[in-house]
C-alpha cells in the first residue's frame, strides 16, 4: 500500500489547496466568484486526461463534477497568459515530485543502484511560438517551433528522476539530464545524440557505469596504443559474427572500455543504409563507404568488463531504452500531447500543453501503483483502463478516504488487465532480461 499512499500523498499536492499560492501570485483569481485556482487546474487536467481532444462544453462538465456550475463560455474566458503562467509552474512543480514502485525482481537488472535510460521528444508548435520556442531548423521538414520533453527513466522502479522541458532547438548533449549526478553503482542507457566521453569519465569517477552505441567517427585503439582502423578490422577474413574487444576511446585522456559488435544480416544493413541516404540527402551530403560499411555491424561501447556483463547481456540492457519510447509513444498517441485544436488562440494551445504534461505524470504516477513491477506489463492497456477511472477520481479528488479508496480499486483492476503474453517468437524485453540466451542477435 506504500505506492497507494505515495500516489494520494502526490496527486493532493499538484491538485490540491496549495496551487492557491500559485494562483494567487500570477494573478488568476483576482475575485473568486465560482473558479478557484484548484478547481480550474483540476478541471483541465483530469478533463485531458479523460479525453485529450475535450472541448469547452467538457471542460464545464467537469468543473460541475467538481462543484463548480459554469458555463462553456466562462471555462474559454479563463484561458488568458495568467492562466498558462500558472499551468507553468504547476507542471514545473509536479515535475519536481518523485514516484517510484518497488523495483523489479530482475536478476540482471538487480546488479545496479538504479538502470536509467536518457532521452527526449520533440513537440511541434504553431509558428506564433518561434520566438519562444525555436524549433529544430536548418533541414528540410523542420519546424520552427518546438519544445523538447527530456526524460530519464529508472527501468528497475519507472521512476522519473528528471523530466525537462527546453526549447526545440536545444542540443541533447548539453541538457541537464545528461549531466546529473552519477549514482554510484548505476547503469546509465542514452542514444547518440548524448554520446560524449566526457561524460562517460564523469560516469567513471562516479563509480557508475555505462552502455552507449559508438559514434562513428570516435577515434579508438587497441589496449597496446596502437590505433584500431574498426572498418578494416571487422572486414578481416574470419573475424566472425561477434567481436568483444577491450580498447581506449578518444585521442587525449584515453578512456578504456569495451567494444561489442555484432554483425547484423544483410537486410537489416540494407535497410539502414537505405536511411541514412536518406538522411543524408536532407544536409546535402552522401554518406562516407566507411559509414555505410559499417552498418552492417551493431556497435557498442561500456565500462563493464566481460566477467561482470556479457555481451547478450550488454545488448538487451541497451535494448531496455525503447521502454523510454514506448512512453514516449503512449504520451503522444494515446494522450495525445502534441495536438492541439485547429484555429486554438495561443493562450489555448500552451494552456492544454502544460495540463496534458500534468496529466501524463500523473496518469505514470498511478499506472506505476499497479502495472510496474509485472514483467509482463503493457502501459497502454493500463492506461486505456486508467481512462476508464477518471470520472469516479474526479468525484473523489477533494476527499482523501474517497481518493485513495479510488486509487487502490484503480491498482486492483490494473493488475488483472494490464498485461502482454510471453512469446517464443520475438520475446519480449522483459522475458530478455531473465534469460539473455533467448536474443537471437542477429535479429
Amino acid at each position: 500500500m506504500a505506492m497507494v499512499t505515495k500516489a494520494v500523498s502526490v496527486m493532493e499536492t499538484i491538485l490540491g489547496p496549495g496551487v492557491e499560492v500559485l494562483a494567487k501570485k500570477h494573478g488568476l483569481i483576482k475575485r473568486k466568484r465560482k473558479f478557484s485556482g484548484q478547481s480550474l487546474l483540476q478541471m483541465l487536467v483530469l478533463t485531458l486526461l479523460k479525453n485529450p481532444e475535450a472541448s469547452y462544453e467538457d471542460m464545464a462538465s467537469t468543473a460541475v463534477q467538481l462543484g463548480v456550475a459554469v458555463s462553456e463560455t466562462a471555462v474559454k474566458k479563463r484561458f488568458t497568459p495568467a492562466f498558462v503562467e500558472f499551468l507553468r509552474e504547476a507542471l514545473s512543480k509536479a515535475c519536481q515530485q518523485l514516484v517510484a514502485a518497488a523495483p523489479v525482481k530482475v536478476a540482471l537488472l538487480e546488479r545496479f543502484n538504479g538502470v536509467f535510460i536518457g532521452d527526449s521528444t520533440i513537440i511541434a508548435l504553431p509558428d506564433e511560438f518561434a520566438e519562444e520556442f525555436p524549433g529544430c531548423g536548418g533541414t528540410e521538414g523542420s519546424c520552427k517551433s518546438a519544445l523538447k520533453i527530456q526524460v530519464r527513466l529508472d527501468l528497475k522502479t519507472g521512476g522519473l528522476p528528471q523530466v525537462l522541458v527546453e526549447i526545440g532547438k536545444a542540443s541533447d548533449s548539453k541538457s541537464p539530464i545528461a549531466h546529473h549526478e552519477p549514482v554510484a553503482g548505476s547503469l546509465n542507457l542514452y542514444d547518440l545524440g548524448y554520446f560524449s566521453l566526457a561524460r562517460f569519465r564523469r560516469l567513471n569517477e562516479g563509480n557508475a557505469h555505462f552502455i552507449s552505441r559508438l559514434q562513428h567517427g570516435t577515434i579508438l585503439y587497441h589496449e597496446d596504443g596502437e590505433e584500431l582502423n574498426l572498418r578494416e578490422y571487422l572486414s578481416a577474413e574470419g573475424i566472425g559474427n561477434v567481436v568483444d574487444l577491450p580498447i581506449m576511446m578518444g585521442v587525449k585522456d584515453r578512456l578504456r572500455c569495451r567494444l561489442i559488435a555484432v554483425r547484423v544480416p544483410e537486410e537489416v544493413a540494407n535497410r539502414r543504409r537505405q536511411k541514412a541516404r536518406e538522411k543524408a540527402a536532407k544536409h546535402r551530403r552522401p554518406p562516407s563507404a566507411e559509414y555505410l560499411e559499417l552498418l552492417g555491424w551493431s556497435l557498442f561501447v561500456t565500462d563493464l568488463p566481460t566477467e561482470e556483463l556479457t555481451w547478450k547481456e550488454a545488448i538487451i540492457l541497451y535494448r531496455g531504452r525503447w521502454q523510454i519510447e514506448l512512453l514516449f509513444k503512449l504520451w503522444k498517441s494515446h494522450n495525445r500531447l502534441a495536438s492541439h485544436r485547429e484555429n486554438a488562440k495561443p493562450e489555448e494551445v500552451m494552456a492544454v500543453l502544460w495540463a496534458k504534461l500534468m496529466g501524463v505524470l500523473l496518469q505514470h504516477w498511478l499506472l506505476l501503483s499497479a502495472s510496474w513491477p509485472d514483467d509482463r506489463r503493457c502501459l497502454l492497456k493500463a492506461a486505456r483502463a486508467l481512462q476508464e477511472w477518471i470520472k469516479t477520481l474526479i468525484g473523489a479528488i477533494n476527499d482523501h478516504d474517497k481518493l485513495r479508496l479510488t486509487v487502490v480499486k484503480i491498482q486492483e483492476q490494473l493488475k488483472h488487465v494490464a498485461h502482454i503474453q510471453s512469446r517464443r517468437k520475438r520475446p519480449s524485453h522483459f522475458q530478455l532480461l531473465k534469460n539473455p540466451e533467448l536474443l537471437d542477435w542477429g535479429a
